[in-house]
């Protein structure tokens, strides 16, 4: 049984796009997409959804009035950090006059959103590895919207319901927040790789528990901030260069963020010499501790702020010396 009669369209079938695609799919709602080329699953675990998944034939075939085209068509970035969103340009061109609503989902720069037309931006925040079940349970709900914007479709109060922590704005600050978020994950990443290979080259497998035991002491293995190889795939890199590159073209200087990418280029260039490094991917973390962590956190906090002798000695005595 279908959720609502709405129709959700996804335009560009690629890992996000997929991703989407089979998350929709599993709650319940009608879900075709459209994309020229002839792409590949990426997530065969999901087989029997895709057979659910209709591909159209031509971009507007299902429109009505209660038809979402969610957009995750991807931009490229040259190593230069020039943003091409022209893929994206031209899809949003050939939706202009859809009876259906447009919900943007690819990563684009704040200062280049003015100038597309759509109703809801809403950047993803997905892990390719954990993509489906993070478009089902996001850790981050962030959506921006146009003055004037038509009621947003359903599926966003239900992923606003079953999200760790939403925000709701402008697209501009939308747009912000996701790149705010995979810059501090790529700074995290090259910082704790850098101070690695500071401690020494993990030669062997001695070392390389070496280096782990002082980084984990203080970091836990938490995502982002375990030594291994560099950061690489769809998102961080190209994310990294093209925010740098467009605020210093526009008068601000990011010499952190420019270190940021020299040290994981040079780190990168290590793996070569040190098959040992580990391969890490990582998952947006659950939004509870349990177990003895948790039992550990609490009474590190009693010890903190309730049994410290002189708190309690505050307490008695009002605060007097």
């Amino acid at each position: 049984m279908k959720v609502s009669e709405e129709k959700y369209v996804i335009v560009g079938f690629g890992w996000v796009g997929q991703a989407n695609a089979i998350a929709l799919t599993q709650l319940g709602y009608d879900v075709s997409y459209f994309d020229p080329g002839n792409p590949s699953h990426h997530y065969a675990e999901f087989s029997d959804l895709y057979k659910k998944i209709e591909p159209l034939s031509s971009l507007k075939q299902n429109d009505a009035r209660n038809t979402c085209y969610m957009v995750c068509v991807g931009d490229k970035v040259s190593e230069e950090g020039e943003q091409d969103i022209s893929n994206i340009k031209t899809v949003l061109a050939s939706l202009r006059g859809a009876k259906g609503g447009v919900m943007l989902r690819s990563t684009i720069l704040p200062g280049l959103l003015e100038e597309l037309n759509y109703d809801w931006y809403v950047p993803e925040f997905l892990h390719e590895k954990k993509a489906v079940e993070e478009c089902l349970d996001p850790f981050f709900f962030v959506i921006g919207k146009k003055d004037g914007a038509r009621p947003e479709p359903s599926v966003c109060a239900l992923w606003q319901k079953r999200a760790g922590k939403t925000f709701s704005g402008t697209a501009r600050e939308a747009s912000l927040i996701k790149y705010l978020s995979n810059l501090w994950n790529s700074t995290r990443i090259a910082f704790v790789n850098e101070f690695g290979d500071a401690i020494g080259r993990p030669t062997d497998k001695k070392r390389l528990v070496e280096i782990e035991r002082v980084i984990d002491f203080l970091f836990d293995h938490r995502m982002y901030m375990r030594y291994g190889r560099a950061f690489s795939g769809h998102c961080l890199p190209k994310d990294t260069r093209a925010f740098r590159s467009w605020y210093e073209k526009n008068g601000t200087k990011f010499p952190l963020i420019a270190g940021v990418y020299e040290s994981n280029s040079r780190h990168a260039q290590l793996e070569k010499e040190l098959p040992l490094l580990p391969e890490w991917y990582s998952e947006w973390p659950d939004r509870h501790i349990s177990g003895w962590r948790a039992l550990s956190e609490l009474l590190y906090a009693i010890r903190k702020n309730v049994a410290h002798p002189l708190l309690a000695w505050k307490r008695m005595t009002g605060g007097r010396k």
